[in-house]
């Protein structure tokens, strides 16, 4: 498993993403996901990373006491949004199909109940029914509580993305992409809505965010042209073995037969 991003947000973090922080500031450790009142964007920040098409994303979050959703919104994730529209919009977000490439996953937050708040997956890919992404609830976390670990991972050959909340039950969903699509893109991305915008200032803490290629290294691409002689020399070794097998199955001609075949040519000429 190679790390694609792996966010600390130490010193000078914000250097190596493209995009804006809008609301959201780093205190100590942790990127403070900032909703004010009002305005939709907390956070909208990317870094592009080498094509993959098994990834693994997790970080920590903790749901600040000053939290409660009265909508439902988007946090952080993962993309492929190279794909674009004559606009210059890109498929797979913004209540945009894929067409048929593109895709996207970020963190799906509902309505806060009591002191609860439910997280899952919120994803934009090829087999979606509706024409906003699709919305799978994983869990529910308290406001005000302990941090949790919130992984996701996601397989475009399989088929499949999944989730879980701290350790808990894998939630799975399937997901259909084309076969140009990857995830090329690391997402600290914040949007409450639809659209709703905060009613009050609210915030998440996150922190040790990590995207990683789960299938082959994308960074290993030499071709070990040893191994390849080897099966070529392996195959060419047991056709040779199958030949030589069916040579020695077939019958020898004995001379009492070549005899009679003679014969029967010479009879044939006479006639």
């Amino acid at each position: 498993m190679a790390i694609l991003v792996h966010e600390n947000f130490n010193k000078g973090w914000e250097d190596s993403w493209d995009g804006k922080i809008h609301n959201s500031y780093v205190s100590e450790d942790s990127l403070q996901l900032m909703f004010k009142r009002n305005d939709h964007y907390g956070c909208a920040l990317y870094k592009d990373v080498t094509p993959s098409r098994h990834v693994k994303m997790s970080y920590k979050v903790k749901i600040l006491p000053s939290w409660n959703s009265h909508s439902t919104g988007k946090t952080l994730g993962f993309a492929d949004l190279r794909w674009k529209d004559a606009r210059g919009r890109s498929y797979g977000h913004g209540n945009r199909r894929p067409n048929p490439d593109g895709f996207s996953f970020r963190t799906w937050f509902g309505k806060a109940s009591g002191m609860m708040v439910p997280l899952g997956m919120y994803v934009y890919h090829l087999g979606q029914k509706p024409r906003w992404g699709d919305s799978i609830k994983v869990g529910n976390v308290r406001i005000g509580g302990p941090e949790v670990l919130f992984e996701c991972e996601a397989d475009f050959d399989e088929g499949f993305i999944r989730a879980r909340i701290d350790g808990g039950d894998w939630v799975r969903h399937n997901i259909v992409v084309s076969d140009k699509t990857a995830v090329t893109r690391a997402w600290l991305d914040a949007y409450y809505g639809g659209p709703a915008v905060p009613n009050k200032n609210m915030a998440w803490a996150v922190r040790d965010y990590k995207l990683e290629n789960w299938g082959v290294d994308p960074k290993i691409d030499k071709v070990d042209w040893g191994a390849i002689a080897k099966l070529v020399a392996a195959k060419e070794e047991a056709d040779k073995q199958t030949a030589e097998a069916e040579k020695l199955s077939e019958k020898p001609v004995s001379l009492a037969d070549q005899l009679r075949s003679l014969a029967d040519k010479i009879e044939e000429l006479e006639d």
